[in-house]
């Protein structure tokens, strides 16, 4: 009886990686078109960036009738979909805050500005002659605030890979490139260890080369346009 139903769940398991996840990919289009809408490319770059390589490899390995792949892709796709739109609503929804805040400080300043000019004017009492003529006082100019400086971000020379990272995610990293364009790079400083730029591991030590030029930088760049690894959208710019 046991060894029935062991056989019984391998061929479950069997029909079910045989038969194409057809529901799950429409669900990982649906989740990364809402995130776009949302516009996570702004408030969760990296994420909105895995998502979509993840269900371009899940629409070829459909191609290719590698239904396996095809439902890892799209479990992949949808972690991190779901990712970028949960940034993108927070990020929007501080936005708003921030605008509706300054609203009120604008509406603030209108009003001190009216009761002030109300207060002059009754303080003005009609005389017989006509006055003089008194310069106008200019209000004193004040100094435009100065931008915020933005926080020191460290660099760093090593990076640990974490669960679910690609090159391509983790070259975006501030602390690292800053730049998903640049994974060629990564791939190129740790070749001893990544024989296939597609498969890297929790746990993995990355090194992190620091002395490239700017043309060896554009050449990165334009490995990664052409490569079909992480494919990048022809509308994408080099920051993203």
């Amino acid at each position: 009886m046991l060894r029935c139903l062991i056989t019984l769940a391998l061929v479950a398991a069997l029909v079910s990686c045989a038969k194409p996840p057809h529901q799950e990919l429409d669900a990982a289009e649906i989740m990364v078109n809402r995130a776009r809408e949302l516009q996570a490319m702004d408030f969760a770059p990296v994420e909105y960036q895995a998502a979509r390589t993840a269900l371009s490899d899940a629409h070829r390995a459909m191609d290719k009738a590698d239904y396996g792949d095809a439902r890892d892709s799209v479990e992949y796709s949808l972690q991190h979909a779901r990712r970028a739109v949960s940034l993108a609503e927070e990020g929007k929804a501080r936005l708003e805050r921030e605008e509706a805040e300054q609203a009120i400080l604008a509406e603030q300043a209108r009003q001190a500005e009216r009761k002030k000019a109300q207060t002059e004017k009754a303080q003005i009492k009609p005389e017989t002659k006509k006055p003089a003529v008194q310069p106008a006082v200019q209000p004193a100019v004040q100094p435009a605030p100065g931008p915020t400086p933005k926080p020191q971000i460290e660099m760093v020379d090593k990076y640990n890979v974490g669960e679910g990272e690609t090159l391509w995610t983790i070259s975006a990293q501030p602390q690292v490139y800053g730049e998903g364009l640049l994974w060629p790079l990564l791939y190129q400083a740790n070749r001893d260890q990544i024989k296939d730029p597609r498969q890297i591991f929790p746990g993995q030590t990355l090194g992190i080369r620091r002395d490239m030029t700017s043309e060896e930088q554009e050449e990165a760049r334009q490995r990664a346009r052409e490569s079909d690894i992480f494919p990048v959208p022809k509308t994408t710019s080099q920051g993203q």
